[in-house]
């Protein structure tokens, strides 16, 4: 298996998160890819045009059949599968840059979304016809220079909210970010929701969750007890409610199974 990613250094970083390049071969008997729900859209390229988006707690699937597109509006766990080689290019946008670019999505699944922008299928050509992951990246940056804007004030705001709740590992509370930006949780949440396409409160849990994967990732050896204590989960239930609704599954069930490509965020 062949991961890399890139994170963009600023002014890049304005509008997308990551890029991520990740390929693996045929002959690999496990050729899926497992996928956790952070609140940022993607650009997805696919190479191969041919697999299968598993999705959902009753284990609901779709064929996949475009070459680029991102998902939409599903439940977890989800794993992308193929029965041949997998290979994948794709560009995180920052979360507050949701709507600025998916706004106007309809289906739920895996969407296409080469008819959004004329430069996509353009820009997909090249991705693969370049072997340096380097240029790819290269070409990301170029793609989305091409399509950022001047931020709005509502997605300004945002932005900065998500800074601080990043900054925060998702320790905070609405309450707490209505009084850090003075404003009411009312219109938070509704001018959040607006640009992000997610409650502030799963963004929230969000953060904190997946704070939590990855630095269980790095330190196996914590106590999933201990690990919830510091991330302010002081009822059991509760946090196990909240994994599940981002990862899809029960803490220790997931931990005992730790994917594959939960590695490249060490």
């Amino acid at each position: 298996m062949n991961v890399v990613s890139y994170s963009p250094q600023k002014p890049f970083d304005s509008f997308f998160r990551e890029c991520y390049y990740i390929h693996i071969n045929k002959e690999k008997a496990n050729r899926r890819i497992p996928v956790i729900d952070d609140c940022c859209y993607d650009f997805v390229f696919f190479k191969e045009t041919k697999g299968v988006f598993h999705f959902g707690p009753d284990h609901n699937c779709t064929s996949i059949d475009s070459s680029i597109f991102t998902i939409h509006d599903v439940a977890p766990p989800y794993r992308i599968e193929a029965a041949d080689s997998l290979t994948f290019f794709t560009i995180k946008l920052q979360p507050w840059a949701n709507a600025y670019f998916f706004s106007t999505l309809k289906n739920s699944g895996v969407v296409d979304i080469s008819h959004l922008d004329a430069n996509l299928i353009s820009l997909h050509e090249q991705v693969f016809r370049t072997n340096e992951v380097t240029e790819k990246f290269s070409l990301a940056e170029e793609f989305m220079t091409q399509n950022t804007m001047e931020p709005t004030p509502s997605m300004a705001l945002v932005r900065d909210i998500c800074e601080y709740i990043y900054a925060k590992q998702g320790k905070v509370t609405v309450n707490e970010l209505s009084h850090q930006f003075e404003r009411s949780r009312q219109y938070l949440g509704k001018t959040f929701k607006k640009e992000v396409m997610y409650s502030l409160k799963r963004f929230i849990v969000t953060v904190r969750i997946l704070d939590l994967v990855k630095f269980k990732a790095k330190n196996p050896d914590i106590s999933l007890t201990e690990l919830s204590y510091d991330y302010g989960y002081f009822d059991q239930p509760h946090f196990i409610n909240d994994f599940k609704k981002i990862c899809g599954v029960a803490p220790q069930q997931f931990f005992n199974n730790l994917p594959e490509f939960l590695m490249r965020h060490q």
